[in-house]
C-alpha cells in the first residue's frame, strides 16, 4: 500500500493542494475547516510515509494554526450546526 501512494504521490499532492484551495473560497466555517483539515492531513500523510521530519512538524504546525483560525473565524462561539445534533 505504501508503495502504491508514493508511486502515485504527485497525484494525491495534488489533491491535497486542491482541497486546501477550495477551501478559501467557502463561506460555511465547517465546510471551509473540513476541506483545509483533509488538505493538510493529506500533506501529512504523504510527508510521514517520505519520513520528512520537517514537514510532518510544519504540517502538524499548520493544524494548530487552522484550529485557532476557525475558533477566530466562529467568534469562539463553535456551536454545531442543525445536522449534526
Amino acid at each position: 500500500m505504501k508503495d502504491l501512494i508514493l508511486k502515485r504521490e504527485r497525484i494525491f499532492h495534488f489533491l491535497s493542494l486542491g482541497l486546501i484551495a477550495v477551501s478559501l473560497f467557502l463561506k460555511d466555517p465547517f465546510q471551509k475547516m473540513s476541506l483545509l483539515v483533509v488538505g493538510i492531513l493529506g500533506l501529512l500523510f504523504l510527508s510521514v510515509l517520505k519520513k520528512q521530519k520537517m514537514l510532518i512538524i510544519i504540517y502538524a504546525v499548520l493544524l494548530l494554526a487552522a484550529a485557532a483560525f476557525f475558533y477566530y473565524l466562529t467568534g469562539g462561539n463553535i456551536q454545531m450546526p442543525e445536522s449534526f445534533n
